[in-house]
């Protein structure tokens, strides 16, 4: 399939419905605060998601996004840099399956066995993983059609709340003030709180970026860019309205509830058929979200293998030019990590998403400070002048890395808002991932072996079959990352 910036976006819709999973804690750390960090972050992560575009656009046959296309600018100087990044931004999206996927189980199971013992969620999250696994084995077209089915209720469906908050005149203004975190904006614990919300707001309001991860399933490099673009533009409008709107309608001690029980105070409460909306919505919000991770981390595993970074049977393309085995590895990863967190919270499933939310984003983080350079480094080295594949602005990509120094700030001081727990889990288990991964290897590898039928992820290419002629003029040299280079 070619992607068109419009199902491109429909696959990344999931973005600035992310708001969701994390805005009860925002609020909860840094008060009305929150007001400010969420519209700011995202506004960084527009800006952000314009500097990884000069990224895409130095690598156009490179799918899987920023970890794999920062990979390509570092290894020549540090391979165990650019194995570090791609690892990090694979472990920083790929528990959001399990994070909504515990959190759609949690609902199901108060709606469908209300009491029911904790280990039911599991099994309904596990459920919902393996169906948006299934939904994508068949092809990009089903999960684009996926999320634009979904893309079009859940929009929607928040308009419509946030239309009835502002008509019903449960909007007060007294919610809002003043605008402060809850020790002043000067004070020690006012800054620890602004930097902690900024921090869980960055996972959410970079994630602009994904919509490069299958790049090259777009129709040329220009529908990736407008698509990146649009995702980014929608998620500073909806990282700006949602926290506004709710946090007007609820007040702060009420936004740090459970997300359902957030969303069902703003709606009247005569109804009873009200909640039950509103926990429809939220669950297909959820689901939104999910399928977004699920496409994007499959093909970042996928390219991964194809440059030797990862083992090789991820890197395999079923009949329907889908990476099958990367979508099965990452629900099997999930399904495992949801088992080991629930045992650790004794099945306290509103525990999970925040502490497992912090722990991924120290990969994130790490992940996006360090393409963020390489696109400031690409952009130094670039070819100026005509022909040269520069979309931005050069003042951009200098801000770039300013952006990566701030980032790296925030994530070092992120255990004072969040605790050191979560933050060293997060630092072990990747630490432990990228030992596993690159142990008795020389970070070089051997681009797989494709055969006459193997079918291709590339601009233009339709995932029709490769002929030999077109094989070998596609692979050319041998890179440093055991890539080939592309013309």
């Amino acid at each position: 399939m070619i992607l068109s910036s419009r199902l491109g976006s429909a696959v990344a819709a999931g973005v600035p419905v992310l708001v969701l999973v994390s805005l009860g804690p925002v609020a909860g750390l840094a008060g009305s605060a929150s007001l400010v960090i969420w519209p700011v972050s995202a506004v960084v992560g527009l800006l952000m998601a314009l500097a990884f575009i000069e990224l895409a656009a130095a690598f156009p046959h490179q799918t899987g996004g920023i970890g794999v296309l920062s990979a390509r600018v570092w290894t020549p100087h540090s391979r165990v840099l650019a194995q570090i990044g791609q690892w990090s931004y694979w472990f920083g999206w790929s528990p959001a399956l399990a994070i909504n996927g515990v959190l759609v189980g949690g609902y199901l199971r108060d709606v469908v066995w209300p009491g029911a013992p904790a280990w039911t969620s599991l099994v309904a999250a596990t459920a919902v993983l393996a169906a948006s696994v299934t939904v994508n084995h068949y092809g990009m077209l089903r999960g684009a059609r996926l999320q634009a089915a979904l893309t079009a209720l859940v929009a929607a469906g928040v308009v419509a709340l946030l239309i009835g908050v502002l008509a019903g005149g449960r909007f007060h203004w007294s919610n809002l003030g003043p605008v402060a975190p809850p020790a002043g904006w000067t004070s020690g614990s006012g800054v620890i709180a602004l930097a902690g919300g900024l921090f869980i707001a960055g996972w959410s309001a970079y994630g602009a970026e994904l919509a490069l991860s299958y790049g090259t399933e777009y129709r040329d490099g220009r529908q990736a860019a407008d698509t990146v673009a649009l995702v980014g533009l929608a998620s500073v409008v909806a990282y700006a309205l949602v926290p506004l709107v709710l946090l007007g309608a609820l007040g702060v001690p009420a936004l740090q509830d459970d997300p359902a029980i957030a969303l069902a105070a703003v709606t009247p409460g005569s109804h009873s058929w009200a909640g039950s909306l509103v926990l429809g919505l939220l669950v297909l919000a959820l689901l939104l979200c999910l399928n977004t991770v699920t496409i994007s981390s499959s093909r970042t595993l996928f390219q991964m293998a194809r440059n030797g970074s990862a083992w090789r049977f991820l890197g395999r393309l079923n009949k329907h030019g889908v990476p099958a085995n990367a979508l099965r590895f990452d629900l099997a990863v999930n399904v495992t990590l949801l088992l080991v967190v629930l045992a650790a919270s004794r099945g306290r499933t509103t525990a999970v998403p925040i502490s497992l939310l912090a722990a991924a984003n120290v990969g994130y983080f790490i992940a996006v400070s360090v393409a963020l350079l390489a696109a400031w480094k690409q952009a130094r080295s670039a070819p100026r002048g005509h022909g040269a594949p520069r979309r931005v602005r050069p003042v951009l990509l200098r801000l770039a890395a300013a952006i990566a120094v701030v980032n790296l700030l925030l994530l070092a001081t992120a255990g004072f808002a969040w605790g050191w727990l979560p933050l060293g889990t997060g630092v072990v288990i990747l630490t432990a991932v990228v030992v596993l991964t690159t142990r008795g290897r020389k970070l070089r590898g051997s681009p797989l072996a494709l055969g006459q039928d193997q079918r291709c992820m590339a601009w233009g290419s339709g995932l029709r079959t490769v002929t030999p002629a077109e094989l070998a003029s596609l692979h050319g040299p041998r890179t440093s990352l055991g890539e080939v280079a592309q013309p």
